[in-house]
């Protein structure tokens, strides 16, 4: 199967997610639904907010020093200097993985702004961008976490019991469980094409199944690409 089949292959998996959440939404009716629609909405924004508002605190503070001290050592195993020409083979011994190492050569010379390519600055400035986008990850996903079970459970062990013991709602309540389950759907959708997107680099390269050129090929896909530009920009440094 070619690049273009895999790029269709994602509008069909995202198509099927809208379609799988609608009819469990008319099953579940419409407050389990409205639950975990706020839930996952709480937790992208509780976990985009964490990600924005404290990365730089937790990398400065303590994966900052940790992330140095390993790559220090990955560089000294491989007896090299500290050079960025350096850096992808430092980094590929430190073992990290692939969404943490993606492009930090390139971040490190940004932050090193022309500055000598030697001197002990070029693992430093590493490690700086490998803690921020570490603790930018965790943090995303503690608060999401976190955000996503508070507001189910107050749907789901307070409105749900209320609601279903009220006469002649049965309906209502399915027929809305469904328009709120097929608006999950979409979400989630959102979610993951967004997690895809720059938790896997490689596929918005140039010949990725996200790059440009994969995606002007598709129709799903574009048009969440064409509609939300802001949620597929470069991934997070």
């Amino acid at each position: 199967m070619d690049k273009l089949n895999w790029s269709l292959a994602i509008d069909v998996v995202l198509v099927l997610i809208v379609l799988w959440k609608l009819l469990q939404g008319r099953r579940d009716g419409m407050v389990k639904k409205l639950g975990g629609l706020v839930s996952l909405a709480a937790a992208i924004l509780a976990g985009r907010f964490a990600m924005q508002r404290y990365a730089d605190l937790l990398a400065e503070r303590w994966l900052g020093p940790a992330m140095d001290k390993l790559l220090n050592h990955a560089r000294e195993s491989l007896g090299l200097e500290d050079l960025l020409e350096n850096l992808a083979q430092v980094l590929n011994t430190a073992r990290l993985p692939d969404f943490l190492k993606a492009g930090v050569p390139d971040r490190a010379a940004e932050l090193l702004g022309g500055a000598a390519r030697s001197a002990g600055s070029a693992v430093g400035a590493a490690s700086q961008v490998v803690a921020h986008r570490l603790s930018g990850w965790l943090l995303f996903l503690v608060a999401a976490v976190l955000a996503y079970a508070l507001v189910k459970i107050c749907f789901d062990g307070v409105l749900d019991p209320v609601i279903r013991k009220l006469p002649l709602v049965g309906t209502v309540n399915g027929l809305l469980g469904a328009v709120l389950g097929a608006a999950q759907g979409v979400l989630i959708a959102l979610l993951l094409l967004w997690l895809l997107y720059h938790l896997v680099p490689g596929l918005s390269e140039p010949g990725g199944i996200l790059s440009p050129q994969a995606v002007e090929r598709t129709y799903v896909t574009r048009f969440c690409f064409e509609a939300l530009p802001g949620l597929f920009s470069a991934p997070p440094a």
